[in-house]
């Protein structure tokens, strides 16, 4: 990678990147766990602008995009629960993977909601290579939990990390 990377906070009249990031990234991602047909509504429900507007104006959410150049390859999403930032979604293009954007975004989260005690990112458990990524950025599982998104039911893993490496797992 040649051209060095940078991550920036997305504001609200910006929120469409996210989404159109997302309708890339996250389909591509997610093909082998959802139907296609059912993908656009999917994607349209996770990434819908309105509420998206609504959880940065009423629940302080925030986004990230990386981009390489003049491209955006990845996007994280991300909320504080007292001083702990969960992230809710973190995607990198795959042709971008390894070259370190996914920590920049965990990173560019960690440092909008600092200080912080922890981070919690949720990671679907079938999702190897993204369990595999928190595991070698520090990350435990913590537990498992169970969602359902209209006809599709997922496990996922809540992967904990102190900021504080010293402190006990308690997610």
């Amino acid at each position: 990678m040649s051209n060095p990377a940078q991550v920036r906070t997305i504001p609200l009249d910006e929120l469409d990147e996210v989404r159109d990031l997302a309708m890339t990234i996250w389909t591509k991602h997610h093909r082998s766990t959802i139907a296609p047909l059912d993908m656009d509504e999917t994607v349209a429900a996770l990434f819908d602008l309105d509420q998206m507007e609504e959880d940065m104006r009423e629940r302080g959410h925030a986004h990230f995009i990386a981009r390489v150049g003049r491209v955006d390859v990845g996007f994280a999403s991300a909320h504080l629960e007292g001083s702990r930032v969960v992230i809710t979604h973190l995607y990198v293009m795959g042709d971008f993977r390894g070259f370190g954007l996914g920590k920049m975004l965990v990173r560019a989260a960690q440092d909008h909601f600092a200080p912080v005690r922890d981070l919690v990112i949720l990671v679907h458990k079938g999702d190897n290579g993204s369990v595999d990524f928190c595991l070698r950025s520090g990350f435990a599982v913590a537990r498992e939990i169970s969602s359902e998104f209209g006809q599709y039911a997922f496990t996922d893993y809540v992967m904990h990390k102190y900021i504080n490496p010293s402190q006990m797992l308690t997610a």
